[in-house]
């Protein structure tokens, strides 16, 4: 534990800046092309065999892992 904290508590009171605008535009403008480039990829990418074998594997594994939790749960009731 830092001894700064443990002799005198932190300072409470945050100073209020306001946010730039060109930091306002750059942010608006980045999110726009989150959103467009999400928009724009109708195709999803091609997934090969084994990556799809992996993926089904591990969603069983997950749903395996659910219902012995659950199984556990109602036990312990």
């Amino acid at each position: 534990m830092s001894t700064k904290t443990t002799t005198r508590p932190p300072d409470t009171r945050a100073v209020r800046r306001r946010v730039s605008l060109t930091d306002r535009i750059a942010l608006r403008v980045g999110v726009s092309l989150i959103i467009w480039s999400r928009r724009t990829r109708t195709v999803r990418p091609s997934l090969d065999r084994a990556t799809v074998a992996r993926l089904e594997r591990e969603r069983r594994q997950r749903e395996l892992d659910w219902l012995t939790q659950v199984a556990a749960l109602r036990m312990w009731r």
